[in-house]
């Protein structure tokens, strides 16, 4: 991929787009548009990318780089690029999901008609209380988290990784060579030594993060959020065992500090790592919890005259429009309340930005 003329240019391989050091960097607010690019059209989009370093020297976490990769083998063998995404959903349910017995899990962009028992996405409001959020499509970059999974098919996936590429029904799924080459750190990543005090060392290998504590113990894992929900996979190779947290919070709200708190209650009382980061993270909540509650004492009902003249459609795709009493900056299928503040501003009241301040400017 190559950037404009009199740009930086980079050439990736196929380890530069699994290994979240591509040098590639993405706009402010880019994943908020899952759902919308084709196949053909993401794949374009990336030679439009900033080039924000050289390759393989700085770590910087990129959906649609990792999405483009999910699609290369399907490139290699002629797909055309309008079928990438039918073909990818095809070959997972072929290659990985049933070999794995993962036999509930579908790619998808909303449960809904495909299973009975289902969670409805939340995030946090301004009284920290939950509110529910629509599922939100995430369209052509399904290989960067779009399968919809129980708790089941997850455990049976993470049975995969530690009997290194052989399902819980005996099948060999992957070599074990190319899992580890999966697990091998190629770039550093940031240490949070509040939250992982006994951490001595980090990296991102190609879709894992792979962390060292003191005692030589390494954890293996990987997280993600969209559309009101939480995941966790960790595992941890030398103890021979795997942990899995799926919670329907958005990170911004508390999905975040919710497996966090599980992660650390195994780590401290099995295996006496991070002790104390149990409690640490609990004050987390309470604190963010206190800071939204304080947001939204300054915040009041919106008056419609003065926002009539700024209702309508903006750049790249946002919507401004009253929806009933409130006030919604909407991007496709996410809504983003609003709710007025007293300098003339206004506050995101809820939705996957909750507690962010929009101002509306000529």
């Amino acid at each position: 991929f190559r950037a404009p003329t009199g740009q930086l240019t980079t050439n990736l391989r196929v380890r530069d787009m699994f290994g979240m050091a591509s040098g590639i960097g993405v706009p402010d607010g880019f994943d908020l548009h899952f759902g919308y690019p084709s196949a053909p059209q993401l794949l374009q989009s990336i030679v439009n990318l900033p080039v924000i370093a050289p390759p393989n020297t700085e770590f910087f976490y990129n959906n649609p780089v990792y999405a483009a990769g999910g699609y290369l083998p399907l490139l290699a063998q002629k797909n055309p690029p309008v079928d990438l995404t039918g073909a990818y959903n095809k070959l997972m349910a072929e290659r990985v999901y049933g070999p794995s017995d993962m036999t509930g899990a579908r790619i998808g962009d909303d449960p809904r008609g495909m299973v009975s028992n289902l969670a409805t996405g939340n995030t946090l409001d301004l009284k920290g209380a939950a509110r529910p959020v629509p599922f939100g499509a995430i369209g052509s970059s399904v290989p960067s988290g779009g399968t919809l999974a129980t708790l089941k098919d997850m455990a049976a996936y993470v049975r995969l990784q530690l009997r290194g590429g052989v399902s819980v029904n005996g099948q060999r799924v992957v070599s074990a060579a190319n899992l580890a080459e999966c697990w091998k750190p190629h770039i550093s990543t940031p240490v949070n030594k509040e939250l992982d005090p006994d951490t001595v060392s980090s990296g991102y290998g190609m879709g894992w993060l792979n962390q060292t504590f003191n005692d030589g113990t390494s954890l293996v894992w990987h997280n993600g959020s969209i559309a009101g929900f939480t995941t966790f996979i960790g595992m941890l190779p030398e103890r021979d065992i795997g942990l899995v947290v799926l919670n329907n919070m958005d990170t911004s709200g508390a999905g975040l500090l919710f497996y966090q708190y599980a992660l650390n209650l195994l780590l401290s009382q099995r295996y006496g790592l991070n002790k104390g980061v149990p409690q640490k993270v609990q004050a987390t909540y309470d604190a963010s919890i206190s800071t939204l509650r304080a947001a939204g004492r300054g915040a009041r009902p919106v008056n419609r005259a003065a926002v009539a003249p700024w209702l309508g459609y903006y750049e790249v795709g946002y919507e401004l429009l009253m929806n009933g009493p409130e006030l919604h900056l909407v991007l496709g299928q996410r809504p983003l309340p609003l709710l007025a503040l007293r300098d003339g501003n206004y506050i995101a009241s809820g939705g996957l930005l909750v507690g962010t301040t929009v101002k509306l400017s000529r």
